[in-house]
């Protein structure tokens, strides 16, 4: 028997129940293959988080299974631990496993993968770290894996997430509706540390994997394991032209428009100078209301993973697995 011991989180809601019964295959052929499982699945995000940390440190790897809000629960876990983080897409959205180049609701490609990343050396990725205070303070510490969401593309993800559509079909809907209504946001920004600057946009996202929305590669060229993050901001358009711009970002073309800017960069606090309150999103899920920071910790997540790129790693493309 194996002296492997590895925590299964599964979001039982997750793709209205197709990640509880993707995680209990993944669980059954683990075990066959010699692994100890331990099931620490909960009724919540909370119970859930609660049964991880009380055994972290006696773990191998926890392997979590769903969207991109389970991921980063899963990160949340492990951070700073020795222990590293598996992945099973099997949730609505699965940009970040779309990122890594895994295969979405297969759980014996899934297993596999799993199997092969224990075998290999130990590689590390990047998290963000989101910080809020005052009455805005999250309850616990929050990171997310893949990209932060400020702007156009927030307001989006909270009309999204109120759908039981397809995770593209419901986030392109939501758009739609969302679009009529909107006019840039007015922020204050101040990056890395340096003087307050202003800037009104439409889209302002920080990117670690950059690709969100079902496959839109806001940044084709971040990296997650570069030690920084890529602030991307899209202003002085109107709706017409915005509507135009998103076939292109599914593409990673846009990066060439005048209006839109990359900046890479290592922390940035983000508020509104006027206006309508905005709640950030980060993987998919609601965070802190703005002003919040939001900074990279570099290699701080241990990945049951390769790396896109690495020999014998996934293609770094950004498509569809």
């Amino acid at each position: 028997m194996s002296r492997l011991r590895v925590g299964l989180l599964a979001n039982p809601t997750a793709a209205q129940g197709t990640a509880h019964r993707v995680g209990r295959q993944v669980g059954h052929l683990l075990r066959l293959a010699g692994i100890s499982v331990v099931d620490l699945s909960g009724p919540s995000a909370h119970v859930a988080r609660a049964r991880a940390l009380e055994i972290r440190d006696s773990l191998t790897a926890l392997v979590v299974v769903g969207g991109d809000g389970t991921v980063s629960l899963g990160a949340e876990i492990v951070a700073g631990s020795a222990v590293r983080l598996g992945i099973v897409p099997a949730g609505s959205g699965n940009d970040f496993a779309r990122a890594l180049g895994l295969t979405v609701n297969d759980p014996e490609e899934s297993t596999r993968a799993l199997l092969h990343a224990l075998s290999r050396p130990v590689v590390t990725i990047d998290a963000i770290e989101i910080l809020a205070a005052g009455e805005h303070a999250l309850p616990h510490r929050s990171l997310a894996l893949g990209n932060v969401n400020f702007g156009f593309d927030a307001l989006v993800n909270e009309r999204a997430n109120g759908s039981r559509a397809g995770h593209t079909v419901r986030y392109t809907a939501a758009m739609m509706r969302e679009l009529p209504a909107f006019s840039p946001l007015p922020y204050w920004l101040e990056i890395d540390g340096g003087e307050r600057i202003e800037l009104d946009a439409t889209i302002l996202t920080l990117c670690s994997s950059g690709i969100f929305g079902g496959g839109m590669r806001i940044a084709p060229d971040a990296r997650i394991d570069d030690g920084a993050l890529e602030l991307v901001s899209v202003s002085g358009i109107g709706r017409r032209q915005l509507l135009r711009l998103f076939p292109r970002v599914y593409k990673g073309t846009h990066t060439t428009l005048d209006a839109v800017d990359i900046t890479p960069v290592r922390e940035v606090t983000v508020g509104l100078r006027h206006g309508r309150s905005v709640r950030a999103y980060a993987d998919g899920e609601p965070r802190a209301v703005l002003p919040l920071t939001a900074r990279v910790l570099p290699g701080a997540v241990r990945l049951l993973a390769d790396l896109p790129g690495a020999p014998g790693g996934a293609d770094y493309s950004g498509g569809t697995p």
